[in-house]
């Protein structure tokens, strides 16, 4: 197994230095490779909920639902970038899983076009699927490399790459950047 992330990562960094050459954008750092892969089933939560994924979805373990305890979202692949949030006025460096990825191992529906957000006080908001899939953006699990608190908006935050893609404008965006992020539902 050693052998093997050894060589992930070997990969991973030959990887990023052709696009860096090639003067791609790497936006991102990979922590973690991916051990849950989209098409595989979802095991059930052993922990505790962070996450529920319901709607146009084919992948489901908990009645209609799909349902992540942090082992699991996280098994998904974690990724880090910094970036400047735009409500604690501070750069920081948040980890977690690329939403795209995350609709990917939902099966989120191919008609599906948009997803509604939900924080754990029930405010929620509307993003289009087509902006996951644009750019970057985290279901942060961790800011600064520490797990996020429920009283620091925790346990997960979705995160816009900002600093890297000057096109995402805070008028628009900045309401998707929900703390407290518990529920997702792909309509």
């Amino acid at each position: 197994m050693k052998l093997f992330r050894l060589i992930c990562s070997i990969v991973l960094s030959i990887v990023v230095l052709i696009l860096a050459g090639c003067g791609a954008t790497v936006t991102y750092e990979t922590i973690s490779l991916a051990t849950l892969q989209p098409g595989g089933a979802v095991p059930p939560p052993t922990g505790e909920v962070v996450l529920t994924i319901e709607g146009k979805i084919s992948q489901k373990n908990a009645g209609k639902t799909l349902q992540f305890d942090m082992a699991t979202l996280e098994s998904i692949g974690v990724v880090q970038y910094y970036v400047d949030d735009p409500l604690v006025k501070k750069n920081i460096l948040y980890s977690g899983v690329i939403l795209s990825q995350l609709l990917k191992v939902a099966g989120a529906a191919p008609d599906a076009t948009a997803l509604t957000i939900w924080a754990l006080d029930n405010y929620s908001t509307d993003m289009k699927i087509s902006d996951a899939s644009k750019w970057p953006v985290l279901v942060a699990t961790r800011a600064d490399g520490a797990y996020i608190p429920i009283e620091k908006n925790g346990s997960l935050i979705s995160v816009f790459p900002f600093n890297d893609f000057p096109e995402i404008d805070h008028l628009t965006y900045d309401n998707q950047w929900i703390g407290a992020l518990a529920k997702i539902t792909v309509k």
